[in-house]
């Protein structure tokens, strides 16, 4: 029996608010990076967002980039979780609009990871090396979707254009929130802005789609 469970019901209840206080902590700093930026949010502002003091926000996370750290471990879950979607032939254009939502979610999500990493430069190594690993399997992910639209006959492109589109998109979707921070000043995504990067990933090959195709991820593929 553990030590919790051993413990008297005040003790276990102490736990349990302890738990809570750092799943508030990690919902709150998310929130205040993706809307303010990294670098413009402090622990002290992150504490008062939670209503704790600042020495119970140390007690959890000594830096901000331990927060940086547990934020990238679950965009980790999260690719991990896209990437187990099973695609065929006969279901690849549903599959396609599934994993290009799920892409810009994680964008949506975890946006200051993929604009702010300037900001808060190396958290850990380790998962970094994780997350460029999980970029390359969707990169490899998309190649295969797209030779099952050619194989079903939605989608028409030479083998040797395969690599490059999915790379293309791959920037597209990784360094959206980046183009729009630098060249608009939107720190904040909304819907508008995820859409307006479903587009333009979705031009990138549009016109190698058959007409039914296009029509289709047109219909479909927004949010």
């Amino acid at each position: 029996m553990s030590s919790v469970e051993k413990s008297n019901g005040h003790m276990a209840l102490k736990t349990t608010k302890s738990s809570t206080t750092k799943d508030r902590i990690l919902r709150a700093s998310l929130r205040l990076f993706n809307a303010s930026g990294y670098g413009n949010v402090t622990t002290a502002r992150i504490s008062e967002e939670v209503g704790i003091s600042e020495g119970n926000l140390w007690y959890h996370f000594r830096t901000k980039k331990d927060l940086v750290k547990m934020h990238q471990e679950a965009l980790i879950r999260s690719i991990d979780s896209r990437l187990a979607i099973k695609s065929t032939p006969e279901t690849v254009l549903d599959t396609y609009i599934q994993f290009n939502r799920l892409m810009y979610e994680e964008v949506w999500e975890f946006q200051f990871i993929l604009r702010d990493q300037q900001d808060y430069g190396r958290a850990d190594v380790e998962i970094e090396n994780k997350v460029a690993l999980a970029y390359e399997r969707s990169t490899a992910t998309l190649q295969k979707m797209y030779r099952q639209m050619i194989e079903a006959g939605h989608l028409s492109l030479p083998d040797e254009e395969i690599a490059p589109l999915a790379d293309n998109v791959w920037i597209v979707v990784r360094y959206w929130p980046s183009f729009l921070h630098e060249t608009r000043g939107v720190v904040k995504l909304d819907r508008v802005t995820l859409n307006a990067g479903i587009r333009h990933h979705l031009a990138l090959f549009e016109t190698h789609l058959s007409a039914q195709a296009r029509a289709y991820l047109k219909a479909h593929a927004y949010d």
